[in-house]
């Protein structure tokens, strides 16, 4: 009898976390796009996501544990004197964390002063390179100084040194991350882009999250007006569907700095 509840028991486990480790595809469509756009982000997307998947590209995140209603909100191109400011301020009023991956050579003057209200604030303040290069067209050593340059300015302005980056555009090859690798960070993709890039409606960009949404989602969003004014619908529609947002670092179960 111990036995049969002992082999019951490791089946229950098996059952209960065996699609936790599972690696999305990205998702995030609209009726608002036009058939060279989805082309093209349909192909990018499968470039990008197949080796991951197939083990090829190591330490890639592109999504978190499948078995939780658990999401994140990650924001990118940070930071800048007006939208910033305003997602800061939407996130406080829905008590929701978030992680901003910031663009060094942009961390000056009074944007500094945002830099820092992020920090303050709790949440993530990321490497998203020093002045937003496609990575895949730089050598080894201006791969290097775009991340380290950019980590460095962080970690002048909020003490802390992020060992996680995302590239710009999402562009990687074996070449920047086995760059970034050796610099000892990690590549952090998404699982839901919000289209808030393209799509000029804040309606279309709440309906496209809601409509692809799954456990575990990287969501990905920018400071731009279209984010600003699409993000308290993102976060009212998926808390309403039941989903708790969590930081990136708290979601993923990793250290967000060195």
């Amino acid at each position: 009898m111990t036995k049969l509840f002992l082999i019951l028991t490791f089946l229950f486990h098996t059952a209960l976390f065996a699609d936790t480790d599972i690696i999305y595809d990205i998702r995030g469509y609209s009726p608002q796009l036009d058939a060279n756009m989805t082309q093209f982000l349909d192909k990018w997307r499968i470039n990008t996501v197949t080796p991951v998947q197939a083990g090829h590209y190591k330490n890639v995140i592109v999504n978190a544990n499948t078995s939780r209603k658990n999401v994140t909100l990650t924001f990118d191109d940070a930071p800048d004197e007006n939208n910033t400011y305003k997602l800061l301020d939407i996130l406080k009023s829905h008590h929701v964390k978030a992680a901003f991956f910031m663009i060094g050579g942009t961390m000056a003057d009074s944007n500094i002063t945002v830099v820092k209200r992020a920090n303050d604030e709790g949440h993530l303040v990321l490497n998203h390179t020093f002045n937003h290069p496609r990575l895949t067209d730089l050598d080894e050593n201006n791969i290097t100084y775009q991340l380290s340059l950019a980590a460095a300015r962080i970690e002048t302005i909020t003490g802390h040194y992020p060992i996680l980056y995302r590239p710009p555009y999402g562009s990687i090859n074996a070449r920047v991350l086995n760059t970034v690798n050796d610099q000892g960070m990690t590549t952090v993709l998404w699982s839901l882009d919000s289209l808030d890039w393209t799509l000029k409606d804040p309606n279309a960009v709440v309906e496209n999250v809601a409509d692809n949404v799954r456990n575990g989602d990287i969501i990905l969003m920018h400071r731009n007006p279209t984010s600003v004014a699409a993000l308290p619908g993102v976060i009212e529609k998926l808390m309403e569907m039941g989903y708790t947002f969590l930081r990136l670092d708290e979601l993923l179960g990793i250290k967000p700095y060195r």
